[in-house]
């Protein structure tokens, strides 16, 4: 007895809650850290003075240096739905763009032929690969533009009028994220299909309907209307250069290649790939050369850098699905199976306390309220520093990486955090005030080794702010 349709539809549809449900526990569990505090200042920021940031006001080591506030789409959106929706909105900013990303992808695979169990099947295998990526962050709406431009560039196929809908997806894209040039890339590539396609006896192009010019056309306007950012068409230029940046790779662990001493990476980036490549061997179906093409340059580039990994897991799934026939589920009946997959999805969401919505987690709390009423610069940690902007603390550094290139800044906090060079010559460099460090490190071992130097004011199991007694 083989699944009926229902039991399909049933099944689909429990499994993709299931796999939005990893996105929620991560959001309901883990409370906030990380960039999101600048992010969300700068978004206060602009939205307070209405204007685009184009000079940091946030530091004290490059006030008022060139900034280019690529993002500032996703400052300004999360500000104003913070401001009306309160900490829920961080919530929806992660857990909620996790699952519009699995729905779009269930969507994607069900135009490419790949339906009911099958799909929501795919939709699972692709989740643990996205969801250490989908965090309150913009790079987590790239991912959907993403899934969203393949959606696109596949209807345009058989009804060549929706390509338009690609230039509008751009130009948000554009003033959301740098990744926009992937979009781009990914327009162009579709042209070049057009002009040249790949027909051997085991790997075919789809056919399209779209003509050479119809597809230039798209593609020029696109790019003019990307050029209408706070930043003009020299937005491009920056975007290449960080995205292809080396040095930002030597401070930046997700702009490095794979650690596969750690399992994850094993599981969610080579057993997809050994699947397919089993498949491409013995199996019989032709395979999509776009889709290869696709998957194989992402595969390349999630080797040179991990950031790029959930873009080749959605990719992956498409090429896995397209790739196997339908699979003959027996003995399945969703009306059984569909409660326990929804019993393991509470379990998963709950097993857990809950974060209050919009918590600060393993931020320096206690330290940052006395900062704020006792005035002096402080050497801060390089993960504290946006929340440090958020509490309108001016900062040594943060986590805008690619702005701190410009000056010194980075070079001095590595030296300060590997006790490379004497760190109070740096600190008198920059008149600092107060040190704010994580305990039992280094540099605190360091400090409260100097007592006539250096007095820990505020101790907790998070951080200890020292205060430097006398003058430099």
């Amino acid at each position: 007895m083989t699944m009926t349709r229902r039991d399909h539809q049933i099944m689909q549809g429990t499994l993709i809650l299931l796999a939005s449900s990893l996105f929620w526990a991560q959001s309901l569990h883990n409370g906030l850290g990380g960039d999101v505090f600048w992010q969300w200042a700068a978004g206060r920021y602009m939205i307070h003075h209405h204007l685009v940031l184009h000079d940091d006001v946030f530091s004290y080591t490059l006030y008022h240096k060139p900034w280019v506030t690529e993002e500032w789409g996703y400052e300004v959106l999360l500000a104003a739905l913070v401001s009306g929706l309160g900490g829920v909105a961080f919530w929806l900013m992660s857990a909620g763009i996790g699952t519009i990303l699995m729905v779009s992808l269930a969507w994607l695979l069900s135009l490419r032929g790949v339906k009911g169990l099958k799909n929501g099947l795919l939709v699972l295998m692709a989740a643990p690969g996205l969801v250490e990526f989908v965090k309150d962050r913009p790079q987590a709406f790239s991912y959907v533009f993403f899934v969203w431009m393949l959606i696109i560039l596949w209807n345009a196929k058989t009804h060549p009028r929706r390509l338009w809908w690609s230039v509008p997806l751009l130009w948000v894209w554009t003033n959301m994220h740098g990744s926009f040039l992937l979009g781009f890339l990914l327009l162009l590539l579709e042209g070049i299909w057009i002009i040249v396609p790949v027909n051997t006896a085991r790997v075919k192009t789809w056919p399209t309907q779209v003509s050479l010019k119809q597809w230039a056309r798209v593609f020029i306007v696109s790019v003019l209307v990307s050029f209408m950012n706070p930043n003009g068409p020299g937005l491009w230029v920056y975007s290449w250069h960080v995205s292809f940046s080396t040095r930002i790779a030597k401070y930046i662990a997700e702009w490095q290649s794979p650690d596969f001493h750690m399992m994850i990476w094993v599981v969610v980036i080579l057993v997809p790939l050994f699947l397919l490549v089993l498949l491409m061997l013995f199996g019989n179906i032709p395979v999509n050369w776009p889709d290869f093409f696709l998957v194989a340059g992402l595969f390349y580039a999630t080797m040179k850098s991990i950031r790029f990994l959930p873009y080749y897991d959605v990719q992956w799934a498409v090429l896995l699905g397209v790739l196997t026939r339908e699979w003959p589920f027996r003995r399945i009946q969703g009306y059984v199976v569909a409660p326990l997959l929804l019993l393991l999805t509470g379990l998963i969401l709950f097993e857990k306390p809950i974060v209050p919505a919009g918590k600060p987690v393993g931020e320096p709390i206690l330290a940052a309220q006395y900062l704020k009423t006792h005035p002096g610069r402080v050497f801060n940690m390089y993960h504290w520093g946006g929340y440090l902007i958020s509490q309108h603390i001016p900062v040594f550094i943060d986590g805008r990486t690619d702005f701190y290139l410009q000056g010194h800044q980075l070079h001095q906090y590595m030296a300060v955090k590997n006790l490379t060079e004497n760190p109070n010559i740096i600190w008198k460099q920059y008149n600092v005030r107060y040190v704010l460090w994580q305990p039992k490190t280094a540099v605190s071992t360091y400090l409260l080794s100097l007592p006539k130097q250096w007095t820990p004011i505020i101790k907790t199991k998070t951080a200890i702010l020292f205060q430097h007694r006398g003058l430099w």
